[in-house]
């Protein structure tokens, strides 16, 4: 069974999560998101496989797998005997850009919103 690890980015984002999540619903209702992002992490020492592979929604060859913890994005990589959590984001933020450095939107809608 492979070993969940998180990687210092992931845990930051963890307590950014907390951070919001008790600032503006509560203490309780921060632990309680927490543990459910960090229980379906956990699954996956047991299912590796059970997210959806991040190379099937963007051009571009990746290893990341991703899971949806409503309203967030678990990102991982399998490494050998250990499955590593790269990151944990909101459903709006611009995870390409923010794990990859590219851009979510294409240079016609970024030309038409300038417009």
């Amino acid at each position: 069974m492979p070993k969940l690890i998180y990687a210092p980015k992931a845990l930051d984002d963890l307590q950014g999560i907390k951070t919001y999540v008790s600032k503006q619903f509560g203490r309780d209702k921060a632990k309680a998101c927490i543990q459910e992002i960090t229980t379906i992490a956990r699954q996956l020492e047991r299912f590796p496989e059970e997210g959806s592979c991040l190379e099937d929604l963007m051009d571009c060859s990746t290893d990341y797998h991703y899971l949806f913890v409503k309203p967030n994005y678990i990102f991982y990589r399998i490494e050998d005997d250990m499955v590593k959590i790269i990151r944990i984001l909101n459903e709006k933020q611009d995870f390409l850009h923010i794990l990859f450095g590219m851009s979510s939107i294409s240079k016609e809608n970024e030309e038409y919103w300038e417009d």
